[in-house]
């Protein structure tokens, strides 16, 4: 039973993005290679409208549970993602920065883990970003995705110097907190962000909250997002709200809210999936809204294919955020996509 605590406690700190866990004292090797052709147009581009081949999120890693003694393990997890170019990734407010690296340095950590729970340290995707992944219908890589409209101003984070602690799971409740010293964007800006998760029965409901120091521009930008999960049968429908104070005069980016909504209806080895999410902009008449329709279909064990549509509108990007470079108008125009997708995961 404690060996089954610990590799489950490992399991959910330090790879979300597998659900096998390693053998005890054993290193996993694992991966996900995840590729698409997307044809994308948009109004008044300055992206080029493409028809193009990208990776989207590909990912290999290593994983391992090593025992220290009867209640202490030591968990490891090292993972770097590729992409399919090195062109252009959304920043706010739908701009874009150039040459993103073809190869780069995903989820990396060094922990404990316990009855306790688990603390790891190095770097990792905070608790917001986590949370915002499981009202996602689009895996959050597909074209579709939600952050198409929740990461605009940038709240889906992974996070350098990352300190993470993750509650063990009591009466289906768990909670992670984490703080960074350092977020990227500029020298001495940190990151405080924590989220709780508490399932019963076919129902999952969770909060998150994030605050943010920037000190190169003497701002605290904060939010929240609240999400629900219900599973029964073939059925899946989410629901998604999010609150930004992005603290305007010294950020320049708008308080923003995001809600969205979800449904995905599985048939045989089939999923048909659609999820709207609107995006309201304090102070200006540019809201901008996503829509995605899909359908998965698993052709083996390990594999996946798919076929989905997708639009943003008034001048948002589509894409990006770990799926290829993306596209956006630049007026206030619409930017659609269809993508057809693999994926294989080992």
């Amino acid at each position: 039973m404690r060996k089954l605590h610990a590799i489950t406690i490992a399991a959910s700190v330090c790879a979300p993005v597998i659900a096998s866990t390693p053998v005890m004292g054993a290193t996993k090797i694992y991966g996900e290679l995840h590729a698409s052709f997307d044809k994308l147009d948009a109004d008044s581009s300055a992206v080029s409208n493409a028809d193009t081949l990208s990776l989207n999120s590909s990912v290999l890693g290593v994983k391992g549970l090593q025992n220290v003694n009867k209640n202490l393990n030591f968990i490891y997890n090292f993972e770097v993602g590729f992409q399919s170019d090195r062109g252009v990734e959304s920043t706010a407010e739908g701009l874009v920065n150039s040459n993103k690296d073809l190869i780069e340095n995903r989820n990396q950590v060094i922990g404990l883990a316990g009855k306790f729970g688990a603390v790891i340290v190095g770097r990792y995707d905070t608790p917001f970003k986590t949370l915002g992944a499981k009202a996602d219908l689009f895996w959050h890589s597909q074209l579709g995705q939600n952050r198409n409209l929740t990461n605009p101003s940038q709240w889906d984070l992974r996070a350098d110097r990352i300190v993470v602690y993750q509650t063990p799971r009591l009466d289906g409740f768990q909670g992670t907190v984490a703080y960074s010293s350092d977020i990227g964007d500029a020298a001495d800006s940190s990151v405080f962000s924590a989220n709780g998760i508490y399932i019963i029965g076919d129902f999952r409901v969770g909060a998150a909250y994030e605050r943010q120091d920037l000190d190169n521009v003497n701002a605290e930008p904060n939010a929240i997002r609240l999400m629900t999960r219900y599973q029964k049968g073939p059925f899946t429908v989410v629901g998604f709200y999010q609150n930004e104070n992005n603290e305007t005069k010294e950020t320049g980016i708008a308080d923003a809210t995001v809600f969205g909504v979800g449904a995905a209806y599985r048939i045989g080895k089939g999923k048909i999936k659609g999820q709207y999410y609107s995006r309201d902009v304090s102070g200006t008449s540019n809201d901008p809204d996503l829509l995605a329709i899909g359908y998965d279909y698993r052709i083996a064990k390990k594999t996946d294919v798919y076929a989905q549509f997708a639009r943003v509108t008034e001048g948002y990007r589509l894409g990006g955020a770990d799926h290829g470079s993306g596209v956006y108008s630049t007026t206030s125009g619409d930017a659609d996509g269809v993508s057809l997708g693999v994926r294989y995961k080992f």
